[in-house]
């Protein structure tokens, strides 16, 4: 039996409702462009805000092209308002496990337990960073089983990065990914050893979680300076065991299945957002965070809110529905 399980726990959802205040103002180095000037139009971007709009509590969407911000709009609040991104997390400590083994510290093959002297109850003696990476640690045999986990198994990549690189893990974070792609309005919180959270825990803005998603689209690249390996961002988003969940990846959701997919509340088959092409991918993240990749248009979006279903799926078919007019080319 495919099993699912969420664990956030009630500390972690007090601070939904609330805004951690805005950065100081600094330079924002993001190449700006008009829609226009990336061949798509304002006013239908408007008309697609307005509808994200409508979409309860949110907060704030932005629209990358070509690797240029040609769309920001914020619903609430400050432009740098930093809000928790929840799960999106993931999808950012998976960037940062590719980091990490890019520079020589680490591999995705290498045992947890050639780190850890302890592991958690749950998890397989035998497993790797990669089956980590792909929600299937706890499997007997190793993949054949996909539980969504947030909590002790997944948090064990941060332990094992303060192990490898010698540093505090949230001090690696800053120092390997925030810093690098400019990400100055986004925090990362650890436990009492300094120790990255996995599960949860960063606070982001929608321009810095397109920095992310355009990373990704680069193929690892940063402004010229490449920070992970090609192949490792190709495997975050193929199935990484697709037997056990056909639309996941490294901690990174997928829309190319023709099998069965698990998410925390839903499954179904084939593929997960409607009308989205197939090799479109998503971060996402509880209350519906959002990063969306579409990398046959090479457009980023980010939206962040507290809109209140559990299933952020919902959310993101809805965003996705609202955009889609506005950066797809119309149907012949």
């Amino acid at each position: 039996m495919i099993r699912r399980m969420i664990n956030y726990t009630a500390a972690a959802l007090l601070p939904l409702l609330l805004a951690v205040p805005a950065a100081a103002e600094r330079p924002d180095d993001w190449p700006l462009a008009t829609p226009e000037s990336a061949g798509l139009s304002t006013q239908a971007l408007d008309i697609a805000a307005d509808k994200v709009k409508d979409i309860p509590l949110r907060y704030c969407m932005s629209v990358v092209k070509d690797g240029e911000l040609i769309y920001d709009a914020n619903f609430r609040g400050q432009a740098n308002d930093r809000y928790f991104t929840f799960s999106v997390t993931k999808t950012l400590a998976a960037a940062l496990i590719g980091i990490a083994e890019y520079q020589g510290y680490l591999t995705v093959n290498d045992r947890i337990a050639d780190w850890l002297d302890d592991l958690p109850n749950r998890m397989n003696p035998n497993a790797t960073i990669r089956d980590v990476l792909g929600q299937v640690s706890h499997s007997d045999p190793l993949g054949s089983d996909f539980s969504y986990n947030s909590g002790s198994l997944i948090n064990t990549l941060g332990d094992v990065l303060s192990v490898a690189t010698g540093m505090r893990s949230v001090d690696y974070a800053e120092q390997a990914l925030f810093e690098p792609l400019g990400m100055q309005y986004s925090t990362w919180g650890s436990d009492w050893y300094g120790n990255i959270t996995v599960g949860g825990g960063a606070t982001s803005t929608c321009r810095d979680l397109a920095r992310i998603g355009q990373l990704m689209m680069n193929g690892g690249v940063w402004r010229g300076e490449r920070l992970l390996a090609e192949e490792y961002i190709n495997d975050m988003v193929t199935p990484s065991y697709p037997e056990a969940n056909s639309n996941y990846g490294y901690l990174t959701w997928l829309n190319r299945s023709e099998g069965e997919w698990h998410r925390i509340l839903v499954s179904g088959d084939g593929i997960m957002v409607q009308g989205a092409p197939r090799n479109a991918y998503f971060a996402t993240g509880f209350f519906g965070q959002l990063i969306i990749n579409v990398p046959d248009e090479n457009i980023v979006i980010t939206t962040l809110g507290t809109t209140l279903r559990a299933e952020t799926l919902h959310t993101l078919q809805d965003v996705w529905d609202a955009v889609a007019p506005a950066v797809m080319p119309a149907s012949e």
